[in-house]
Formats: structure tokens, sequence, C-alpha cells
């Protein structure tokens, strides 16, 4: 299988020269990055680095930079290729979503998560009241929306097959109402009511090679997480 990577990214012109080259170094047949209204060149950055460049002419948020590159995956992917989304920071490795393109294949899932909850993962540099956010979230979601073998609910590390977005797009058109950060995890569970399939795959991330500040906004994200924990999916 081959792996496409897919960033949706704002304001990320610093982290992306070592990100995109280590990608397209390990593999990857592609990478591809929305820049979502960027103000410092992030649009140019990733084009010169060999990245195609889907543009925002002004920031239109995390959910529907998402929305963009899901209908260009769901699209344009072959059916030998995979989606790998990540963050746009280089906090994450892009070569650990080799291991979970071998797990996708193994085991016949739909998608794959990097989880930081799996044996061999973890996480440095991360703030204690969003690694506190993280942990209640993994331990409500587990209660509220149990998924075999998944421990990492609002991971954005995520491998899919084109032909589940493609199913899943059929479904739910807008891939998802969640506003921000919340929008994976809710994409996550709309796909568990489907009946995809999902594995994980240990991952590692690095906060403290992220340069930059963090664009999350903790209280109100922690706030969206609980009120789509409570969400009914059908």
């Amino acid at each position: 299988m081959k792996l496409a990577l897919f960033l949706p990214a704002k304001d990320e012109a610093e982290n992306l020269p070592r990100l995109v080259p280590a990608a397209l170094e390990a593999g990857y047949a592609r990478v591809v990055v929305c820049d979502d209204g960027s103000t410092d060149g992030t649009g140019e950055v990733a084009h010169r680095l060999g990245a195609e460049v889907l543009r925002h002419e002004r920031n239109l948020g995390l959910a529907q930079a998402l929305r963009t590159l899901l209908d260009f995956a769901s699209e344009r992917l072959e059916e030998d290729e995979l989606a790998v989304f990540m963050d746009a920071d280089a906090t994450m490795d892009p070569k650990a979503a080799f291991l979970g393109a071998r797990l996708l294949e193994e085991k016949g899932a739909d998608l794959a998560i990097g989880s930081r909850y799996a044996p061999g993962g973890g996480v440095s540099g991360l703030p204690l009241p969003r690694a506190f956010y993280s942990l209640g979230a993994r331990l409500l979601f587990q209660a509220l929306h149990p998924i075999p073998g998944v421990r990492d609910y609002t991971s954005g590390y995520r491998l899919y097959r084109p032909t589940f977005l493609r199913r899943y797009r059929e479904a739910y058109p807008r891939w998802f109402d969640s506003p921000g950060f919340t929008a994976q995890t809710e994409l996550l569970l709309r796909a568990r009511a489907l009946g995809a399939k999902a594995v994980e795959f240990p991952i590692r991330i690095a906060y403290e090679a992220k340069r930059g500040g963090s664009k999350m906004r903790a209280l109100r994200t922690a706030r969206e997480y609980f009120l789509l924990a409570w969400r009914r999916f059908s």
C-alpha cells in the first residue's frame, strides 16, 4: 500500500520544513497540505518542499481544513493508497504510519489510530493541564462509547482506507458537525456506528519539538469533548 499524507495547517511555516521532507524521504507517495488562511507563508513553504497545496483564502478553522482534505482523499486516492492524517506541527513521526498500515492490512481494518496509550506509545513535553484533559477524555469515551481495541479517542494521527472514506461520506456528506479539535473524534464515533473496524498503533508525540504557540483553547476544547461524549450516534 502507498501512503499519502494529509496535513491541516495554519501558520506552520516553521514546522513544515522538518515534517514534509521527512515524510517524502520515508517513502510517502505524496503530501497534501491544506493552508487554512495562514499569514506566515505556510502554503508557499509547503509548495517549495514538494507538497500539493489546497488553500483557504481566509482562516475557516480546523474542522473545515479537515473537510477539505477528506473530500480530496475520498475523491482522488486510488484503492492501493492509504490516507494518513496528522498534525502539521512536527510533533509526530510520519514513519510510525508504516506500522499502522501493516496492522491495518493484517487485521482487515478500515482505519488505524496512532495511539499514545498503546504499548510503546507516549508523550513528552505536554503541559500538565493538557495531559489531564487527554486522559479524562480517554476515560469518558471508553465508558460511554467503547470501541474494541481503541484507547486513544482524541489522537489526530489516523490512517483511512479510501473505500472506507467513500462509504462514510455517503452516510455523512459533511463528515462531522464538530467545530474544531473534536472533529476527528466525532468521525471515529460515527465510523463505529457504521460498523467500521479500527486498530491502534503506538506513537510518541514530542510537544517540545513544536515551534510556535498552541492553537488549542484547552477549556473550550474540553467542553466540546464533554458535550460530544454525551451525544448518541447511529
